[in-house]
């Protein structure tokens, strides 16, 4: 069996155009750019946090106190135009500071982020001090296993 050619009546080169090629690349470049994570904005405050196996996420509160291996407390709150606002304090100062902050939040909830070498009885100190302070609810930030 012979396999028969068609020719082009018509036997002008084809030229490809490249515009729509071109736009649908930089459609994609622009989609992968939106899409991509960017780091935690909150990220100058250095802790490894703890695993565990029950991975829930926490939606972003307004108070969080953030505890680095060095035991340096971190106060940082989201502020209505959506910035943080990152304060280093003593034991002594975060509640005064925490009693201000809870005042004015609507859930008076407090997330405590600490580093996984901090000593359980530094932890439950600060949690003292958290619900002292007025904190309806206290949770504790953790990085899943997977």
């Amino acid at each position: 069996m012979k396999i028969q050619r068609y020719k082009r009546k018509n036997s002008r080169n084809l030229i490809l155009d490249m515009t729509p090629l071109i736009d649908v690349v930089f459609l994609l470049l622009i989609f992968f750019m939106v899409a991509t994570t960017f780091q935690d904005v909150d990220s100058s405050v250095n802790i490894e946090l703890p695993k565990s196996s029950t991975d829930h996420k926490i939606e972003v509160k307004t108070i969080e106190i953030k505890i680095n291996k060095d035991l340096e407390l971190y106060l940082i709150t989201k502020n209505i135009s959506g910035k943080n606002e990152v304060m280093k304090l003593d034991q002594g100062k975060l509640k005064e500071e925490l009693i201000k902050k809870l005042e004015v939040s609507k859930d008076k909830n407090v997330i405590i982020s600490a580093d996984k070498s901090v000593n359980y009885q530094s932890l439950m100190e600060i949690l003292d001090i958290a619900k002292d302070s007025g904190a309806s609810s206290l949770d504790l930030n953790t990085k899943s296993l997977k």
